[in-house]
């Protein structure tokens, strides 16, 4: 369905007719978000191989490869577009991602994860709280929102894909922390340590999200500030907490 959309926005010539400025956004933020996608497969493929349980193991697994798979997706899908598009600088997402201190809050994100040595925290930062408070708040705030107003129809049809897998991942993970949270011996301990998680790495999605703030008014078309995306990815996050009966930072919601 991706390469239908591509070959036929490419047949129509409709690629050379984007905004000048989107595609600058493209080139520089867009193709920097791919290497975010593909650690973060990366800590998910090292996650699965600790699955105390094959259930656990395969789930992991397929959230990994539906990482891997997107970051993929995106990176055939920039060198395409390129062939339509002047002097468009594939290097350039990497460069940012590497240099730019608006991802340096994700990157360091993403690093800490891929370190930790525990494939449940691995699993339940990257699901519970680094998707719903920065990645989902880049695609769907800012991406699925901002790109058609900019002459580009093609890029939402990628990213949603991603928004799809997010919410298999999300309820896999809300189901397996919901359990986990409910043992009839462990639950204490268990909430415990779900709540130092929260704690840890909320403070750094936090900072991550904010940091990418400056991308919003970038583009030469407005749809929406990045308050009220924010705000939604915020309510989002309460949701999830709610369901695991986890408590949220109070600058988390700030």
């Amino acid at each position: 369905m991706l390469q239908l959309a591509i070959n036929g926005a490419r047949s129509q010539n409709a690629i050379a007719h984007f905004d000048q400025g989107w595609v600058t956004i493209l080139e520089h933020h867009v193709s920097a978000s791919k290497h975010a996608e593909y650690g973060l497969g990366l800590a998910l493929m090292t996650a699965q191989r600790d699955g105390m349980t094959q259930m656990i193991n395969n789930t992991i697994l397929t959230n990994a490869s539906y990482k891997l798979r997107y970051a993929q997706d995106l990176t055939l899908y920039l060198a395409d577009i390129g062939l339509d598009l002047e002097k468009f600088d594939q290097t350039q997402g990497k460069e940012h991602w590497v240099n730019d201190p608006l991802w340096q809050g994700t990157r360091k994100l993403v690093e800490t994860v891929m370190a930790s040595g525990d494939h449940l925290e691995q699993y339940f930062a990257i699901n519970i709280i680094i998707e719903p408070l920065v990645l989902e708040l880049f695609r769907s705030g800012f991406v699925m929102q901002t790109a058609a107003l900019h002459g580009d129809f093609v890029t939402p049809t990628v990213v949603s894909a991603a928004e799809s897998d997010f919410e298999r991942n999300r309820a896999n993970a809300i189901e397996l922390f919901s359990l986990l949270g409910q043992d009839a011996r462990f639950s204490e301990h268990n909430l415990t340590t779900m709540g130092n998680w929260v704690k840890h790495y909320s403070s750094l999605a936090i900072q991550a999200a904010h940091e990418l703030q400056p991308i919003w008014s970038q583009t030469r078309v407005k749809s929406e500030t990045f308050a009220p995306a924010l705000k939604r990815a915020q309510q989002n996050f309460s949701h999830i907490m709610a369901q695991l009966q986890l408590d949220i930072p109070k600058e988390v919601l700030q």
